[in-house]
């Protein structure tokens, strides 16, 4: 399936809670765990006869975002080509700025590169378990949602523009409330809007620049990875039911992809590696899930967005966190001022696995082996085949 690029740039759409350089400690990484080693070069090159001004635009602006740590990952930075000071965005993720001049005089250029050691941990919803079983019977009810997160998820903010008065807007609540009606199950209600737009919201045939926000999406009824989420996202908040945006990149062994966006002021060449976002919503009593429409959902079995989602099936190194910025419109807005400028981006991007095993033990000359690529397409069609396996008894059932 198609992964959406997000344009970065310097931007690299890397996030994250801690800041880890080197080699991370071994005794986080006891257990079962997958690595993978990730690269990111990125060249601007001032091609205009005036000065260029990086930090006027986001494209272009030398920051990266920094992989966070958490249960289900452990991420450190290996390597930097410039020295990085640490910041946080308006949303909370971790970001690095490159200590370089600003500026980029006619005919100048700049390469930026980074590079890290991902290792993802095999947690309990990766090995497909939840407390309580993720059946409808064991849902929590809408009321049960505490206050707080529906005070602080279920605002307009960012893409999510849920009280603009527009009719294409209007349009977005009505759906959500026709769909769900009175319905209090909250795991039943999300899935009731994981089925149609499912079923009715199509992938793009094609690559375009333009990102779609919400309302657009469902009037054209086409939308990709994030364009998708961000609709169901929409439709949660307006229904009270918590929910934001998160994105990072995946691993998929035979994806060579290469070619360019913004009329060819960005370029970009992909090893083995997508980037991709889905809905994050919550649902008592298992908390945040992730719901992915696009690597994960099965018209024949909805509940499979949650199950099959890619942060928990494939190697997904979770990057960002999206609470209140409206990305999709500074990213349309700069990537149009981009395309009248003298500014050319060529990035390139790469996602190697290193490692596979049950006890950290980590070298510094690592080579991925048959063994380790057999043992991942194991972990990764056993983990389908027992999904799918769930949904047929279930779908017999007539859970759904």
């Amino acid at each position: 399936m198609k992964l959406k690029l997000i344009p970065t740039a310097f931007l690299l759409v890397l996030v994250f809670s801690s800041f880890a350089p080197g080699i991370t400690n071994a005794s986080a990484l006891a257990g079962y765990y997958i690595g993978y080693d990730l690269s990111f070069s990125t060249t601007i090159t001032n091609r205009g006869s005036p000065t260029m001004h990086m930090t006027s635009n986001r494209l272009t602006n030398p920051t990266i975002f920094l992989f966070p740590n958490d249960t289900s990952q452990t991420v450190g930075l290996m390597s930097s080509s410039h020295s990085i000071r640490i910041d946080a965005d308006p949303d909370g993720n971790q970001i690095g700025i490159f200590q370089i001049e600003r500026s980029l005089q006619p005919g100048q250029s700049i390469t930026i590169e980074v590079s890290f050691r991902a290792h993802l941990h095999m947690t309990s919803a990766r090995q497909l378990e939840w407390r309580p079983l993720l059946e409808y019977s064991s849902s929590g009810l809408k009321h049960e949602i505490p206050k707080e997160l529906v005070e602080k998820y279920c605002i307009s903010a960012g893409p999510w523009r849920i009280n603009d008065p527009s009719p294409s807007w209007l349009s977005v609540r009505e759906l959500a409330s026709k769909l769900i009606q009175n319905e209090t199950n909250v795991l039943r209600a999300v899935m009731q809007l994981v089925a149609w737009i499912g079923q009715n919201i199509k992938y793009p045939a094609e690559r375009r620049d333009r990102i779609l926000p919400p309302n657009e999406t469902l009037s054209s009824l086409e939308g990709d990875c994030d364009e998708q989420a961000n609709l169901i996202i929409s439709m949660c908040r307006t229904l009270g039911i918590p929910a934001y945006l998160q994105s990072g990149c995946v691993y998929l062994p035979s994806k060579v992809d290469k070619g360019s966006k913004f009329d060819g002021h960005l370029s970009f060449q992909l090893d083995r590696i997508g980037w991709h976002a889905w809905a994050m919503i919550y649902v008592p009593p298992w908390g945040w899930l992730p719901v992915d429409m696009t690597m994960g959902y099965s018209k024949e079995y909805p509940l499979l967005a949650i199950q099959a989602a890619a942060v928990q099936t494939l190697s997904t190194v979770m990057s960002n966190n999206h609470f209140v910025t409206d990305y999709i419109s500074e990213i349309n807005r700069d990537a149009e001022q981009l395309k009248r400028t003298g500014a050319y981006i060529e990035e390139r991007e790469s996602m190697k696995p290193i490692a596979i095993s049950q006890e950290y033990q980590a070298t510094a000359d690592a080579r991925t082996t048959t063994m380790i690529l057999i043992a991942f397409g194991i972990v990764v069609v056993g983990a389908y085949v027992a999904i799918r396996s769930k949904a047929r008894t279930k779908t017999k059932q007539g859970e759904y």
